[in-house]
């Protein structure tokens, strides 16, 4: 079991992922911090995190102070305070997503590396860049500055609505956030930005499929950092799916510029404040890997693509 740390570094816009097997990790400009950060407002102690019992603990020393999300407000952490992971952390110039993951082993009749794995139950989005193959085939330079550009829009909605796991697809990306509502509040922000962009640029437009979900995944760092899961793959299907997936589709489904959801999704949101978004049943999808049909919606938009 240990510490997960998700950075996100604000000013750069760079994302890393560090875990500590320890129950005590302290965060600092100093070497002999199991987490070095290199920067003029970080202290040589800035921060320790610690795990007594079943309760988690954040303790600030530092001169600058270290702050802790509640809700929608940042709080300063004054001297040593409880959080509840995930919990959401600032310091200087970075963005932590901290969690705490209990390990278990693979059977060892099984021939895989034994590796650390962490359940979570949570809302789980999938984005997929539509077209990118034929852009890559027509024009290199255009396919990689869509690319990059998507990277600069998507980084700061997902650290902002608090993104837990990140991983970059090649040509989209895996998120999950531990509550349903941010997840979709990031996903209509996501939408907002790009639509924006593509209404003030002259290069090619960046058209998308996104995809909701809520359930079960497992996070493994055997080999590197990543998750996993029935859910995850269930995920994934629905952004892709087509038409013929339907046994009685009951609406237009657009090909692309579309967000659609599963109905586990939807009944968690409904269990918060749930943004003002329109939802149309599209019906039951027999989808391929998956063993029952899944429930989808489309969450229809000002800019969901007409079919």
């Amino acid at each position: 079991m240990g510490w997960e740390i998700h950075l996100t570094d604000l000013e750069r816009g760079e994302k890393t992922n560090r875990s500590f097997m320890q129950a005590s990790v302290r965060i600092g400009r100093a070497p002999e911090n199991e987490l070095q950060l290199k920067h003029n407002q970080i202290s040589r102690i800035h921060l320790t995190l610690s795990k007594e019992g079943e309760r988690y603990f954040a303790e600030d020393s530092s001169r600058n102070g270290s702050f802790v999300k509640i809700g929608e407000h940042w709080t300063r952490i004054s001297g040593k305070v409880e959080i509840k992971p995930p919990a959401t952390l600032r310091f200087a110039d970075w963005l932590a997503r901290v969690d705490y993951v209990v390990e278990e082993q693979w059977d060892q009749s099984v021939m895989i590396p034994a590796g650390r794995l962490g359940k979570h139950t949570e809302a789980i989005l999938v984005f997929d860049l539509c077209d990118s193959s034929r852009i890559a085939s027509e024009d290199d330079q255009m396919a990689y500055h869509m690319k990059q550009r998507l990277t600069q829009i998507a980084d700061p909605v997902l650290a902002e609505f608090g993104v837990r796991f990140f991983k970059s697809t090649g040509d989209g990306f895996l998120a999950t956030f531990p509550d349903a509502t941010k997840a979709l509040a990031a996903t209509l922000e996501l939408e907002n930005r790009i639509q924006h962009r593509n209404r003030k640029t002259a290069n090619a437009p960046i058209h998308y499929r996104l995809a909701l979900h809520y359930g079960e995944t497992w996070s493994i760092s055997a080999g590197g950092q990543d998750i996993h899961g029935n859910d995850v793959n269930i995920t994934f299907r629905i952004e892709g799916v087509q038409s013929e997936a339907f046994t009685n589709l009951e609406i237009e489904l657009p090909r692309r510029d579309r967000i659609l959801c599963s109905a586990n999704l939807e009944r968690e949101l409904a269990k918060g404040a749930l943004p003002s978004v329109h939802t149309e049943h599209c019906g039951a999808a027999t989808l391929k890997g998956i063993s029952e049909p899944v429930d989808i919606f489309l969450i229809r938009t000002g800019w969901t693509e007409q079919a």
